[in-house]
C-alpha cells in the first residue's frame, strides 16, 4: 500500500494515530486534522433497455480487453453520481439516457495487489437520444442486444449480466430513486432511496 508522508492539508509530515479501532496516517500539527481512511475510488454503470434490448459495449482496454459489458466509468471527484453515468453512457456508447434508478451496487476491499477499495454502482436508464456507436478507444462496439444474444457472447462481464437481469426482471422505479426533494441537501449532495 501506499504511503504517504505529507500531510495534503498542510503539508506537515505525517505520523499515525490510534482512531476507529487501527492505526492510521494522520497529521498531528495543532488545528489541521487530516486523517487518511485510505484510498477508494466510486465506480457507475449504466442498464439501458430500449425495445427490449441492452445497450452493451465491446471494451477497448485492458483490463479484459474485448469483452463485453454495460457502458460505465469513474466518477469525478465534483460530479455527481447520476450525471457521471450518464456521461459515461454518453461517451462510451453515443447515447443519451436519464436515470430512473439505482440497481444495486458492488463493494471491492483494497489488499496488497489492490490498495484502493471501489464501491460500483450499478444505475437503469431511459434512452432519449442517439444510436450506439463506439468511441473507438474505450470501446470496440456498441449495440442493443436481447439478453438471448447477450448471454451468447464470449466474454460477457458477470456483473453486466446480473445488472441486466435485475433491470428486466423488476420494473422500473423498484430501485433507489434519486430522492431530490425528501430534505434539504448540501451542494453536490445525491440522495438515492426507496
Amino acid at each position: 500500500m501506499m504511503q504517504h508522508t505529507y500531510c495534503p492539508r498542510c503539508g506537515s509530515n505525517l505520523s499515525t494515530k490510534f482512531d476507529g479501532g487501527r492505526d492510521r496516517m494522520a497529521c498531528l500539527s495543532d488545528g489541521c486534522g487530516f486523517m487518511h481512511f485510505g484510498d477508494a475510488s466510486i465506480g457507475c454503470g449504466g442498464v439501458v433497455i430500449r425495445d427490449g434490448k441492452i445497450l452493451l459495449v465491446q471494451r477497448g482496454i485492458n483490463p479484459g480487453k474485448g469483452n463485453w459489458q454495460i457502458p460505465g466509468g469513474y466518477v469525478e471527484f465534483d460530479e455527481e453520481i447520476h450525471s457521471a453515468v450518464e456521461r459515461e453512457v454518453l461517451e462510451e456508447a453515443g447515447v443519451t439516457a436519464k436515470v430512473t434508478d439505482s440497481l444495486g451496487f458492488r463493494h471491492t476491499a483494497g489488499n496488497r495487489e489492490r490498495p484502493s477499495s471501489n464501491l460500483y454502482v450499478v444505475f437503469r436508464l431511459d434512452p432519449i437520444s442517439g444510436e450506439p456507436l463506439a468511441d473507438g478507444e474505450e470501446t470496440l462496439n456498441a449495440g442493443y442486444f436481447t439478453l438471448e444474444e447477450m448471454t451468447e457472447k464470449t466474454g460477457i462481464q458477470s456483473l453486466s449480466l446480473w445488472a441486466v437481469r435485475q433491470a428486466l426482471f423488476h420494473p422500473p422505479g423498484a430501485g433507489f430513486t434519486h430522492r431530490s426533494g425528501d430534505l434539504e441537501l448540501r451542494a453536490g449532495w445525491s440522495l438515492f432511496g426507496l
